[in-house]
């Protein structure tokens, strides 16, 4: 199938239209195989199925401007949203639905939607037409934990249960107070929460929720925009969870899986945990007894053995060191380069890995101890603040380092022949080394007739776009990268002509720049990055523009290059952190190389909006994105 003709059945929108009963569903989305249909519309009928059986409707699916549209009521009923819950407000232009204590509110005009009072971004804004009011129904099936498919054989819209896929590994939450749902969607109840740090193991995967293990051997859901993939040791150790220790990456300092209350997901030792390596946390809440960063464990001579092992002799403090403690930790900088060597008593392998917001790089050591080593080694080079050493797991031991970098770096990791000695080299990269002669497409969002979003001040978004996107290009070619600029100046460019653009030219990544917006709301603020949804993934491998492996391993080289830039947006803008985040956006869907949709800051927010009319927020928005681009390149090219 040609390219042409992809973009021309991706484009199909389907949208819900409240006013006259109709509700059009968000397609195409990939049907799996050998899984039972909730409910089915056939265009230009007037009845549906719904679990297994046919019914009778009194208005008829249509199909207008490449627009399928169904009589919203009758989905709901499908779905199991009662008549008396589908709600619209005519002064508000908003429509609501709730069932099973999910409230969902869509407003004309509006790219976000509320579940529950947290806002969802949308690619679709509702509209009015001819008096009927149009909104996207992917989003609601899915906020109620159902997919939406469509046969363009058939002309049949469906509505499917959600597909549960085999899945391993960890993952990492990002935020404090999480919820884990008892299904794969908002429309299931909060079974717990859980906090920034936890470490959950992954049992399977439904669109865009993982489904993960809980203490005591629970399972529950967590949405996959509030985690991060975090690689598993060597020996495949290390888990944590709720409630014990957590690893020092994020603060700690030795740690004692099984003690602390993990608040805040901070590296807890016997203590509170609450400042997690800051300012020590003893016995009490205020930290009374512990050494700054050492959350909590008992300094060595005080009658108990410090944590990493060893033996104690009485009450005296003298402490026997195991045959497999570390025995030396030891920092020197030459140049741009830091390294940091680790010596033991026995041999280790090691496993190592980058964690962003803020910057730092974990490696793991299997098979040894941390012994007396101090909870962090100062280093206070160009690249490297600390390295902060804690025990990770027992039985097998694990040792932690983390480095708290001061900027980007990358990394080399040498172990010796006998392995009981791991040199690890951290260098700052140079830009032009990485992007020398890499194509790069540039996406200024908007244009033309299409101003994109306005600000208090009148500000259009497609002027703020064009203004950054020409100062990446400056800067990218400055360091001799070839760029590809979807458009140059003030002129509206379609969504399928732009990553047209960019595959036609073997652009080898995609940037496309937006700011960001919700309406009647100034208060919101910050920079995200988003990257690939797997309802994405599944819509390019359904209409054959790559294969499930191909499209699987973009989905990872997005999200790596939307940490990467969301990092650098963040320290460069300094405005709030709002995370990299996974969305079906028709930019990232239909470009066929790593791709992301960078949110630099809200226009709608009177304060941000000030700032993009400024020189400043131009250039810092502009290095970031480049520093980001940067920082992923140096990853691929070291294979990290």
């Amino acid at each position: 199938m040609k390219l042409e003709q992809v973009k021309a059945i991706l484009c199909r929108q389907s949208v819900v239209c409240l006013t006259a009963g109709f509700l059009c569903l968000a397609g195409p989305s990939l049907a799996s195989a050998g899984l039972s249909t909730q409910a089915s519309f056939v265009v230009g009928q007037s009845s549906y199925t719904a679990a297994g059986q046919t019914k009778t409707m009194d208005a008829v699916t249509f199909e207008e401007q490449n627009r399928t549209f169904v009589p919203l009521r009758y989905l709901a009923l499908a779905l199991g949203v009662p008549d008396k819950n589908i709600g619209w407000n005519n002064a508000a232009n908003t429509a609501t639905l709730s069932m099973s204590g999910t409230v969902i509110k869509l407003t004309v005009g509006s790219k976000t939607m509320q579940v529950n009072n947290q806002t969802v971004p949308m690619d679709v804004a509702p509209v009015v037409k001819k008096g009927r009011t149009y909104l996207p129904a992917r989003y609601v099936a899915e906020a109620f934990g159902y997919r939406v498919g469509w046969s363009e054989s058939t002309r049949t819209v469906s509505i499917l249960p959600p597909a549960v896929s085999p899945a391993s590994g960890q993952v990492v939450v990002k935020g404090n107070d999480v919820n884990v749902r008892s299904g794969p969607g908002t429309g299931h109840s909060v079974i717990t929460q859980v906090n920034q740090g936890d470490r959950l193991a992954v049992l399977g995967k439904s669109s865009d929720w993982y489904q993960v293990q809980l203490p005591g051997g629970k399972t529950g859901w967590i949405v996959s925009w509030l985690v991060t993939d975090a690689p598993l040791p060597p020996d495949g150790g290390g888990q944590t969870t709720p409630g014990q220790g957590t690893d020092p990456s994020r603060g700690g300092g030795h740690l004692d899986p099984g003690s602390g209350n993990g608040q805040s997901g901070d590296g807890t030792g016997s203590g509170s945990g609450q400042t997690g390596g800051q300012s020590g946390t003893g016995s009490g809440d205020n930290g009374q007894g512990g050494q700054p960063g050492s959350n909590g464990q008992p300094p060595a001579g005080n009658g108990q053995p410090p944590a990493g092992g060893g033996q104690q002799s009485g009450g005296s403090g003298t402490v026997t060191p195991a045959a497999n403690a570390i025995t030396c930790l030891q920092a020197g900088q030459q140049g741009d380069t830091t390294t940091v060597t680790v010596s033991a008593g026995a041999a280790m392998s090691y496993h190592a890995f980058r964690l962003t917001a803020p910057d730092r790089l974990v490696v793991d050591l299997t098979g040894v101890q941390p012994g007396s080593q101090p909870p962090a080694l100062a280093v206070n080079s160009a690249t490297v603040q600390d390295v902060r050493v804690g025990y990770y797991s027992k039985n097998p031991d694990v040792t932690r380092l983390v480095f708290d970098l001061n900027q980007y770096a990358g990394y080399q990791v040498t172990p010796s022949a006998d392995q009981k000695t791991l040199t690890i080299q951290v260098t700052v990269p140079q830009l032009s080394a990485v992007l020398r002669g890499v194509a790069i497409a540039v996406d200024a969002g908007h244009g033309g007739s299409d101003s994109g979003a306005v600000g208090p001040s009148g500000l259009y978004e497609k002027d703020v776009t064009l203004a950054v996107a020409k100062k990446v290009d400056d800067l990218l070619q400055q360091q001799g990268a070839r760029v590809i600029m979807t458009r140059s100046d003030d002129t509206y460019v379609g969504l399928g002509e732009r990553t047209d653009i960019a595959n036609q030219a073997g652009a080898d990544l995609f940037v496309s720049i937006h700011m960001n917006s919700l309406d009647n709301n100034t208060t919101y603020d910050g920079t995200a990055t988003y990257y690939i949804s797997q309802a994405g993934v599944n819509d390019a491998v359904y209409y054959g523009l790559a294969s499930q492996q191909a499209e699987e391993e973009r989905l990872q080289e997005s999200s790596q290059l939307a940490s990467c830039i969301q990092s650098e947006l963040v320290k460069s803008m300094g405005l709030k952190n709002d995370g990299t985040r996974q969305a079906n956006f028709a930019v990232l869907r239909t470009s066929l190389m790593p791709a992301v949709l960078c949110e630099v800051a809200f226009i709608s927010n009177a304060q941000e909006d000030k700032q993009m009319t400024t020189d400043t927020f131009v250039e810092n928005a502009a290095q970031g994105i480049v520093r980001g681009l940067s920082d992923y390149l140096a990853l691929r090219a070291t294979g990290r």
